[in-house]
């Protein structure tokens, strides 16, 4: 029997189909005209982000110490997240709370995060922009890098004006071993202020033929240092920046993870996914050692695991749960991250947690549990930004 269905028309028709399909969706829900946003915050809220109380916000909004928020017809404050940074500067020029503006001081070194595990759904890129986002409403500049040619990432950006993944403009452009172009070409500002972007696309996968060809000619680790050299070009910009990797341990995550002055490894409590990583640590271990025989050692100031996709009254993953604080002590977050049809909303919305008004939810509590989970995994991982910078409260 001869078959008859040809390979290459199916991948293409259908590449260009769903590819149109899916900008077609993304220009219905974010039109370039119509400029996407960041949401506006009510005065408790931007209580909390600033950790002040609600009443001292509103003392300062009627005082006129402060910028002037938009007042709804019901008299509630909303303020802009550009609004909130700048309150937030000028509360910290009046000395109220020592690190009312977190921004990194001199002396301290920008933090760089790799986001890394080769199971596919673990939620790196979902930790990712939750992390991303979190940081930049509490003040602190931060570049995220998406360093997964699928581009989920920057996906969840939307309809960024000037960006054209076919265009080549991404990490790619910056760390080849021919013409690179400077590192603060390829970043892109977002609708989020605080948070910018390097986008990905399949170029990112020419990294990995152009390191074999490099080491078939010169041999070496150099290609190691590339992401680190274009990242040291731009980290004065920033407080952290955000590697999120591909799900697989190529020569651009070790790159990247040569680049990293932390890791965030996310394991969903089940099995298999437990068991995955056990095999990406095997393997990054044989990879690490060669390295470190060739004077190559990478040193971190933390690395940690954190669960993801988490269901407290699911007993198999309250068990792995266990296993894995038994394995990793320490090493493991205490706060997991509960699995949440509301960041799976959100998501599918293109949008992270932060982005999204809590009555947009039909199931508000959701959002809060989700929330409260989120918040509690993200400051955790803020304490240890502070304790790289050698802080304390």
């Amino acid at each position: 029997m001869n078959s008859h269905l040809s390979s290459l028309d199916f991948m293409q028709s259908f590449a260009t189909k769903l590819e149109t399909a899916l900008d077609n969706l993304s220009m219905k829900q974010f039109p370039p005209e119509g400029g996407r946003t960041m949401r506006k915050f009510a005065s408790p809220e931007v209580g909390e982000l600033l950790d002040v109380s609600e009443a001292y916000i509103r003392q300062v909004a009627l005082k006129g110490q402060g910028p002037d928020p938009e007042i709804t017809s019901n008299g509630r404050r909303l303020y802009s997240l550009d609004q909130v940074h700048d309150l937030r500067l000028r509360l910290a020029e009046n000395g109220r709370k020592k690190w009312m503006n977190p921004r990194r001081q001199n002396g301290e070194d920008c933090q760089v995060i790799a986001i890394s595990n080769f199971k596919g759904g673990s939620s790196k890129t979902s930790t990712t922009i939750h992390l991303g986002h979190y940081l930049a409403l509490k003040g602190y500049r931060v570049l995220a890098v998406d360093l997964d040619p699928q581009a989920s990432l920057t996906s969840l950006q939307g309809t960024l004006p000037g960006f054209d993944y076919r265009d080549g403009e991404t990490l790619y452009s910056a760390i080849r071993f021919e013409d690179p172009v400077p590192a603060d070409s390829v970043v892109r500002s977002t609708h989020v202020p605080g948070f910018d972007i390097i986008c990905a696309g399949l170029d990112l996968t020419e990294f990995e033929t152009a390191v074999a060809l490099q080491m078939r000619s010169s041999g070496g680790t150099g290609f190691l240092l590339r992401v680190a050299q274009a990242l040291d070009q731009i980290v004065g910009n920033y407080d952290v920046v955000l590697l999120d990797c591909a799900p697989s341990l190529n020569f651009l995550t070790l790159s990247s993870l040569t680049a990293a002055t932390g890791v965030l490894i996310p394991v969903p409590a089940h099995m298999l996914d437990v068991d995955s990583t056990g095999k990406f640590l095997e393997l990054a271990a044989s990879y690490m050692q060669v390295l470190d025989e060739a004077g190559a050692s990478t040193k971190w100031d933390f690395a940690k695991f954190l669960i993801t996709k988490f269901e407290p009254n699911d007993h198999p993953q309250a068990n792995m749960q266990a296993l894995m604080r038994h394995v990793f002590g320490e090493d493991l977050l205490l706060n997991p991250v509960i699995k949440s049809t509301a960041v799976a909303d959100a998501l599918t919305w293109k949008q992270s947690l932060y982005e999204v008004q809590r009555s947009r939810f039909s199931a508000p509590k959701t959002y809060d549990r989700a929330m409260e989970s989120i918040n509690a995994a993200n400051a955790e991982i803020e304490a240890l930004l502070w304790s790289a910078w050698g802080r304390q409260k």
